[in-house]
């Protein structure tokens, strides 16, 4: 547990990271419209009762996309609390956001084996700073619709911190049966809110790998049989629903040259965060995910000389395991499907940086484990004019690195707005031309937006009638009947082409 000191600095660094997040880097936020996915959740949700929504969530035979009961439950929750009001769920989305760079933090700060009393909590500050505000995982936080992303999360890092309590009980006993049960319903809301959590059960293994490493013990298999068990019989449920979805039959997923290229590219997305690379179709990406795999394989060795060989291997699996749900993918994956293995590269830098503080701040070696004298002892130490100066030259490169970051999300965010804003023009443009008259019919042409968004949109404003078709331009004598309103896109912008009268 943290001393009085150390809870002070965590409060303090947990105050920075909530205002820099949700004050500078998604300032603009709150004010954005919904997007795409998001009217046909609202759509979705709108007119049920709790309990009608909660037997369509968890109805494994009604599902056709993918099984997530529980962001059914949140939306549902969001849109009773907040109606047709966009920027509180955003306010949801900063929220789960801060919140998971916490937990990472306080993760690493728990992982951490440090003589210094402030290491863990440089370690901490690291992974939460580099969490909230790293730009590759953007989308996940400005997409109501990803919001399904930040609340795997939220559980999975749970999940981690439930098994890692288990893992420092020294002895079998009904508290470490408490944690180990407690990390297996984490992992299940994990899995019930994101089918990537499936990687849930590959990350206990490797906490608790850890976990044993550090306690100087076996690792505990019989506790493994909890979250195997979940993931087996979701595993079940989630196969029901893969035989019915159509990006499945449509060959959305397949296995090719894509299983190594979509990692690379998104090692490539997180290591270089540069503008306009947000959606991974540049070329180089692979590249530049290569040679972080390079780096890692000349640190390995390196690590083994230091002692640190092992956290970093598992680190670097925690990583590749992040990684894997988006490998099969045959497009290039979505920036906010790099929301987990960003929080994995926090972690792992947050432990690095935690070793480093060590190394240049030690304890005295009165304070000290008579076992671990001899590794604080050969152990470099600065005066307090070096120390200084080192401690001046971080604040400087994390400063430098904060503000590219900032002026980078800013920049991400603004360019996804912009590509969300025909769907806030259209649900404004039909509610007022609905609010005017009875229309029986809808004609949107070549909409800048996906046919299902405009279905959703102009049922959100305007109720079941007047019945909605997306047709192309030489399809508008064909369509058009009494009481039909014919919409075409200008710049972005819907205007009306023209309006039939009623018989």
């Amino acid at each position: 547990m943290p001393n009085i000191r150390q809870r002070a600095l965590l409060i303090i660094v947990t105050a920075i990271t909530a205002l820099v997040t949700v004050a500078v880097a998604y300032q603009a936020l709150p004010g954005r419209a919904f997007a795409a996915d998001d009217f046909q959740w609202l759509l979705n949700v709108r007119d049920r009762s709790f309990l009608a929504i909660a037997a369509r969530a968890f109805d494994v035979s009604a599902e056709s996309h993918f099984y997530r009961p529980l962001v059914w439950l949140l939306l549902w929750s969001e849109w009773r609390l907040f109606g047709f009001d966009p920027g509180a769920f955003h306010r949801v989305s900063l929220t789960l956001h801060v919140i998971n760079a916490a937990l990472i933090g306080w993760l690493t700060f728990r992982m951490v084996r440090a003589q210094s009393s402030i290491a863990p909590v440089i370690g901490y500050a690291v992974s939460a700073l580099a969490t909230a505000l790293h730009p590759a995982p953007f989308e996940a936080v400005v997409w109501v619709s990803a919001q399904s992303e930040l609340l795997a999360a939220f559980f999975l890092v749970l999940t981690l911190h439930c098994w890692w309590s288990a893992g420092r009980i020294d002895t079998a006993s009904l508290r470490r049966w408490f944690w180990y049960s407690a990390a297996a319903a984490m992992q299940t809301c994990a899995l019930m809110t994101k089918e990537s959590a499936i990687i849930g059960l590959p990350l206990i293994v490797l906490i608790e790998w850890e976990s044993a490493r550090q306690m100087r013990r076996r690792m505990a298999l019989l506790p493994l049989v909890l979250p195997l068990l979940a993931t087996i019989v979701y595993l079940f449920a989630a196969l029901d629903v893969a035989s019915r979805n159509y990006v499945v039959r449509e060959s959305g997923y397949s296995f090719g040259a894509q299983l190594l290229l979509n990692p690379l590219r998104s090692l490539g997305l997180i290591v270089a965060p540069l503008p306009g690379v947000e959606y991974g179709r540049e070329a180089w990406l692979p590249l530049a995910g290569a040679c972080v795999v390079l780096a890692g394989l000349i640190a390995l060795p390196i690590a083994w000389r230091y002692g640190s060989a092992a956290s970093l291997l598992t680190g670097m699996l925690a990583l590749i395991v992040t990684l894997a749900p988006t490998a099969p993918f045959a497009s290039s994956p979505d920036s906010r499907y790099l929301y987990l293995p960003v929080m994995v590269l926090a972690l792992m830098t947050g432990r690095w940086s935690s070793a480093l503080t060590d190394r240049v701040m030690p304890a005295d070696l009165s304070g000290i484990r008579s076992n671990d004298r001899r590794h604080a002892a050969d152990m470099r130490t600065l005066s307090w004019v070096g120390r200084l100066w080192v401690g001046m030259a971080v604040i400087l490169v994390a400063l430098a690195l904060g503000a590219l970051a900032v002026n980078e999300i800013r920049g991400r965010e603004v360019r996804f707005a912009a590509g969300a804003r025909p769907g806030e023009e259209l649900r404004l443009f039909a509610a007022a031309q609905c609010a005017t008259g009875r229309l029986d019919r809808m004609l949107i042409v070549e909409p800048p937006i996906a046919a299902p968004h405009v279905e959703a949109i102009i049922r959100l404003s305007c109720g079941s009638n007047p019945y909605t078709m997306v047709i192309g331009s030489g399809d508008i004598e064909h369509e058009v009947r009494p009481n039909t309103l014919v919409v075409v896109f200008d710049g972005g912008f819907p205007r009306p082409l023209m309006r039939t009268s009623t018989p």
